[in-house]
């Protein structure tokens, strides 16, 4: 808490009272040795993210640090890697021990590469992935859970569907899983029972983000 307040010009007892009303967050696994601590919240200054991450055609453990590298080099205050191919463990592991920065992930991206199609999904493939993410040091999560099963109807007007990668991986799930054990509800039941998931910070993510919608055609006004 020291560090962080001496980071962001602020008072330790300003960044406690902080996170202990929940406005004041600070990413750190404590498997994630090279860390420097930071924080994310109303009362600290504005953080920038940055992405990267291989996919399973193109980019390798090099190339994925060098972006790294880059990214701490130009601002960036956290960095996700949403690698969805490849040895994503081994890759994931690299840019851990390389990072001062917190690293976040997706963890619905590889729960996906290991399973041939969607609907082979399981709760337990997704819990797997989450503890084996956490106890290798990753600082953060995006858990895409902002969606229930009969909503996803109303995206069908959309243009261009739903936009968000990991939201349309966990709406085709949850469509092509039988019911009564969704995905979604057998997830929230179990992911407060992981250990490792109490050393890391998990974030909810946006899983309808906005898109283009299809709008009746209407006839101009009149100039009248």
């Amino acid at each position: 808490m020291r560090h962080i307040a001496r980071r962001e010009e602020l008072s330790p007892e300003l960044v406690r009272s902080e996170v202990g009303r929940g406005r004041m967050i600070v990413p750190a696994n404590v498997n994630h040795p090279n860390l420097e601590p930071m924080c994310i919240g109303v009362a600290s200054r504005c953080k920038i993210n940055s992405n990267i991450g291989n996919s399973a055609v193109l980019s390798n453990v090099e190339e994925e640090l060098e972006k790294l590298r880059y990214s701490v080099k130009y601002g960036a205050d956290t960095v996700m890697d949403l690698s969805t191919g490849g040895d994503i463990p081994a890759i994931r592991k690299a840019i851990l021990d390389a990072s001062q920065v917190p690293i976040g992930t997706v963890p619905i991206y590889e729960a996906l590469s290991r399973v041939r199609r969607v609907e082979d999904l399981s709760a337990r493939v997704m819990l797997d992935v989450i503890e084996e993410q956490a106890e290798q040091g990753v600082d953060y999560m995006t858990i895409h859970a902002g969606v229930l099963v009969q909503h996803i109807p109303l995206t069908t007007r959309r243009i261009t569907g739903i936009v968000s990668r990991g939201g349309s991986i966990l709406a085709e799930w949850m469509v092509k899983e039988p019911p009564p054990e969704h995905a979604l509800r057998v997830l929230r039941r179990h992911l407060q029972d992981l250990p490792e998931v109490r050393r890391l910070l998990l974030a909810g993510g946006r899983t309808g983000v906005p898109a283009a919608w299809r709008m009746p055609a209407t006839r101009p006004s009149s100039p009248n």
